[in-house]
């Protein structure tokens, strides 16, 4: 086989570069709920004035800020989708999770092989957890870092109410 420059030679990605692409997902779904999380913010930002509460001076500013909140939102959640389907497709690839296909757009029925023209149905689960070849609670079971970061939220909360328990105390006891 001789080297044509204008014919790419196909690399599956290794386990460790499908493990990153998994973790950079990762990285942007958390950043498409920092988004939301901004935007939202933005909306309700208000300043309490006596009894009245008024809405910020600065709604321009408020716009812009929500805008590009959003526009960030989308950017990532399309660039999410994406990934998302170059994994499965990559799970698929290797066949450890197989999609539907449809026989209705002239596929052949006896291949597992769709036509050029046609789309690939969703992962159907199996009824035991499992979806394709791929066991949804066995994956779950393997990442504690959400239970982590809930522990160290639920730490630092105790840690700021123990503190503020002893200053209280401290002045009731100096006064």
């Amino acid at each position: 086989m001789e080297n044509n420059p204008d014919q790419a030679s196909f690399l599956p990605f290794t386990k460790a570069e499908r493990i990153q692409q998994l973790g950079e997902i990762d990285r942007d779904i958390v950043s498409l709920l920092r988004s939301t999380a901004q935007a939202v913010q933005t909306l309700g930002k208000q300043q309490a004035q006596g009894e009245d509460v008024a809405m910020t001076e600065n709604k321009d500013h408020q716009v812009d800020v929500f805008q590009n909140s959003m526009n960030d939102f989308l950017r990532t959640l399309r660039t999410v989708n994406v990934n998302m389907k170059r994994q499965i497709w990559g799970l698929e690839e290797a066949d450890i999770v197989t999609l539907d296909t449809n026989e209705t757009s002239g596929a052949d029925p006896e291949s597992s092989k769709p036509s050029a023209g046609q789309r690939k149905a969703p992962l159907q689960p199996d009824g035991d957890g499992k979806i394709g070849g791929l066991d949804v609670g066995w994956l779950n079971s393997r990442s504690d870092k959400v239970e982590k970061d809930m522990e160290a939220d639920l730490w630092n909360e105790a840690e700021a109410y123990l503190q503020r328990f002893l200053k209280a105390s401290d002045t009731l006891q100096s006064a």
